[in-house]
């Protein structure tokens, strides 16, 4: 027991001892130790992304400059004079026959010339009638029978009507045709012996 109590006292002496305490817990009035913070890792450039090549704006392609307006070309006829191509269009058959036409008059008011039937020998009637521009009447007496053709004018070049007879009328159109010969052309009613109907070498026969 005497034995603890010594040992006890020397421990408290020693630990009492300033350089043995310090040695033991350390010198709390001395600041511990400082750790070097770990230095920062080194800063990477980021690579800056790759631009994309920028495309060329987008230019309008020049349009062509408006070429000057062609000058359309001058209707064919002006006029119903010469050969017209004529189709009588009946129940069964179309008949094909010709008007050889001349205007004359005020304003070509006046209409003359004749009707080619054909056949062998050639037979033409005489023909007169009106036109104001757009609209005709035309009349033929063939064999003791007169016929009249009325209708409209498109261009010129074409006619649309109908023909009478005194008993039924028939749908004809007609197409304006080149010149066929000069003789052709010739006004019969100037030619003595031929502009008089059913007379002596005349027509209707």
């Amino acid at each position: 027991m005497k034995f603890r109590l010594a040992l006890v006292a020397a421990v408290a002496f020693t630990l009492a001892s300033p350089h043995v305490a310090s040695a033991v817990f350390g010198d709390s009035s001395s600041p511990p130790p400082q750790t070097s913070a770990p230095a920062p890792a080194p800063a990477t450039a980021t690579p800056a992304p790759r631009s994309r090549r920028a495309r060329p704006a987008a230019t309008a392609t020049p349009q062509p400059s408006g070429s000057p307006g062609e000058t359309p070309p001058p209707p064919q006829f002006t006029t119903l004079d010469g050969v017209w191509e004529v189709e009588l269009q009946s129940r069964d058959k179309t008949h094909y026959t010709h008007f050889v036409l001349q205007q004359s008059g005020q304003a070509g008011a006046d209409v003359s010339g004749f009707w080619d039937l054909g056949g062998k020998p050639d037979k033409k009637i005489p023909i007169t009638g009106t036109f104001d521009g757009r609209l005709f009447k035309l009349t033929a007496t063939n064999a003791g029978t007169q016929f009249t053709f009325s209708g409209y004018v498109e261009n010129y070049s074409d006619m649309v009507g109908l023909q009478n007879d005194g008993k039924l009328e028939t749908a004809f159109t007609a197409e304006h045709r080149k010149k066929l010969k000069a003789i052709d052309q010739i006004n019969p009613a100037g030619i003595p012996g031929l502009g008089v109907p059913n007379g002596p070498g005349g027509y209707g026969h």
